[in-house]
């Protein structure tokens, strides 16, 4: 099957990701078909999920096709049975929308995509949202990766550090494009408050176990700061009751799930803590720099060592309790460095400019349209 495509500018672009639910790989998701939109391409977003699953919001200029083709399966038979179906889908819904290129996001789909589209002369971007060393998918889901990643025409990550993941006969197809920064704006204006905000899901990854006990060491020293953390996950009991076994009391950490308006949360808090064992690029922290908040990140793989420039726009720290406890305390007690470091933060927004990252974006859609 040829579907036929135009010129070297990509005039139709279908980008695939999984759902739009509450994630930073959708948020971009969300903000980069809009940008592409706004750059004179029709764009259609194609999700597995249905419309039900949506925490961002879609531009109106981008076409919406909601699969609703995920669902659990209890058997082997079954998955394999539902991932044949996923295909079949997919192929059918991204042919119908005859892009000149399509642009993927996220390992599985990645994948799904691009059994999908095999057999076209559809040129797919795919784009890692992770660390793929530290998240694993699976090994089956890893085999299919490196079955079908030398498919596609080009693929992203959003870290140098992160190229040599690939085989190297594929090195030259990968691009880095980390995420945009847009600055970050409030409705309330009001000043800051001690509270420590962290966020993001409640999973392993994001290290919150760490930051509840880092809170812990650090609460004597600072007993008027309090710590929120904003998100929804599976952890979330094993992390309730890690804030009951610290003996810290109700009003000293808050868990208040989903927050749909961030930038409130980010102009309320004192500190702003990513306490991550690895990262692909951290939007929280992009976008609490992006808010002036003062911010301490772990030094881990990666994203936050290239945001945070230690000792100018922020503290880094290691993946490590008593090394977050001591940051926190520190800054908490020197109220001139949390404003001199929440200044200099929002610098992240020149550095990562959204106008610059949806063009390296474009740029690279375009060089998958052409023949290596």
């Amino acid at each position: 099957m040829t579907v036929p495509r135009g010129g070297t500018e990509p005039r139709r672009i279908t980008c695939v990701i999984s759902s739009l639910g509450a994630g930073g790989a959708e948020r971009v998701m969300s903000w980069l078909t809009g940008a592409l939109a706004s750059q004179g391409s029709a764009v259609t977003l194609v999700t597995l999920s249905d419309a039900r699953a949506d925490f961002h919001a879609l531009p109106r200029a981008v076409t919406r096709v909601a699969l609703g083709v995920l669902s659990d399966s209890r058997t082997p038979l079954q998955a394999v049975r539902a991932t044949a179906g996923r295909v079949r889908a997919l192929r059918r819904a991204v042919v119908a929308s005859r892009p000149d290129v399509v642009l993927s996001f996220m390992d599985r789909t990645n994948v799904l995509v691009l059994l999908a589209l095999r057999g076209t002369s559809i040129p797919v971007v795919v784009a890692e949202r992770n660390n793929p060393w530290l998240l694993p998918v699976g090994a089956a889901w890893d085999r299919l990766r490196r079955l079908t990643y030398p498919w596609a025409r080009r693929i992203t990550v959003q870290s140098a550090e992160l190229v040599p993941f690939f085989a190297p006969a594929l090195h030259g197809r990968v691009r880095v494009i980390p995420n945009g920064v847009a600055p970050v704006t409030a409705a309330i204006d009001a000043p800051r408050g001690r509270t420590v905000l962290a966020a993001g899901r409640l999973e392993p990854q994001k290290g919150f176990d760490l930051l509840i006990d880092a809170f812990a060491m650090a609460r004597p020293r600072m007993p008027a700061w309090s710590l929120r953390i904003v998100g929804e996950g599976s952890e979330r009991a094993a992390l309730e009751a890690r804030v009951r076994a610290a003996g810290l009391e109700a009003d000293a950490v808050a868990l208040p799930g989903r927050i749909a308006d961030m930038g409130a949360e980010y102009a309320r808090c004192g500190l702003f803590v990513l306490s991550s064992r690895f990262e692909g690029f951290p939007n929280v922290l992009a976008e609490a720099m992006a808010a002036g908040c003062a911010v301490i990140a772990t030094r881990c793989p990666t994203g936050p060592s290239e945001l945070v420039r230690d000792g100018i726009d922020g503290r880094l720290v290691e993946i490590d309790a008593a090394a977050i406890a001591e940051a926190m305390v520190s800054l908490a007690r020197d109220d001139a460095m949390r404003r001199r470091l929440g200044e200099r933060a929002r610098e992240v927004t020149d550095r990562f400019a959204p106008d610059a990252i949806a063009t390296r974006w474009r740029d690279v859609l375009r060089e998958a349209m052409g023949r290596d």
